[in-house]
């Protein structure tokens, strides 16, 4: 996605539309809400059992590329991702404190996003996306997650503290004074101090 001028966009843009015959062409002009929905018919509300984990990553290497085709192929369920994103950009410019969010350095994210249908299937999938999640901490950036990708809350206080990095103080401040009986629980929790 290219969030700036349309114009600009589709010029530099253009070089990837000519690599070779596509199977999708997502490179057209979108406003905000279509963009935001163009996976809902893929998954559609209620139909699907999912898994997600994701991790940041440093850099984007031949090996993790390799990595992630991988484990696209050994996925048990069809309907399921193994995906990298790319960050940077606007969303590196943001000072660290300046948000909730933190640290901005990561280069990309990759995410196993485990997707079945069938109750049966819950072990195998949940697995592949855990043992992706893992072989894939070589390449990982500071131990830090993308929080809304974060598994079932395996690992949540360590992992929450790290993805925070030193935000994550300021954070227990506010949740203590803000909800100090931890009402707004059901997240990447933050605990408020006793």
């Amino acid at each position: 996605m290219y969030n700036g001028d349309a114009a600009e966009g589709e010029t530099l843009l253009q070089p990837l539309r000519e690599l070779g015959e596509m199977s999708t062409d997502f490179s057209g002009r979108m406003n905000y809400c279509d963009v935001q929905q163009l996976f809902d018919s893929l998954m559609p509300a209620g139909d699907f059992r999912c898994y997600w984990k994701a991790r940041y990553l440093t850099d984007l290497t031949v090996k993790m590329i390799e990595l992630a085709m991988a484990n696209a192929l050994a996925a048990p369920s069809d309907n399921s991702l193994s995906s990298l994103w790319n960050f940077g950009g606007a969303t590196a410019k943001v000072a660290a404190d300046a948000t909730a969010f933190g640290d901005r350095s990561m280069g990309w994210m990759y995410s196993l996003d485990g997707v079945w249908t069938d109750p049966a299937d819950d072990d195998a999938n949940i697995a592949w996306s855990r043992e992706g999640w893992s072989n894939s901490e070589r390449f990982g950036h500071h131990g830090r997650a993308y929080l809304n990708f974060a598994g079932h809350g395996e690992d949540n206080a360590a992992l929450t503290q790290t993805s925070f990095g030193r935000n994550y103080e300021r954070l227990v401040e506010i949740k203590t004074k803000y909800d100090p009986q931890n009402r707004f629980c059901f997240n990447q929790n933050i605990a408020a101090e006793a």
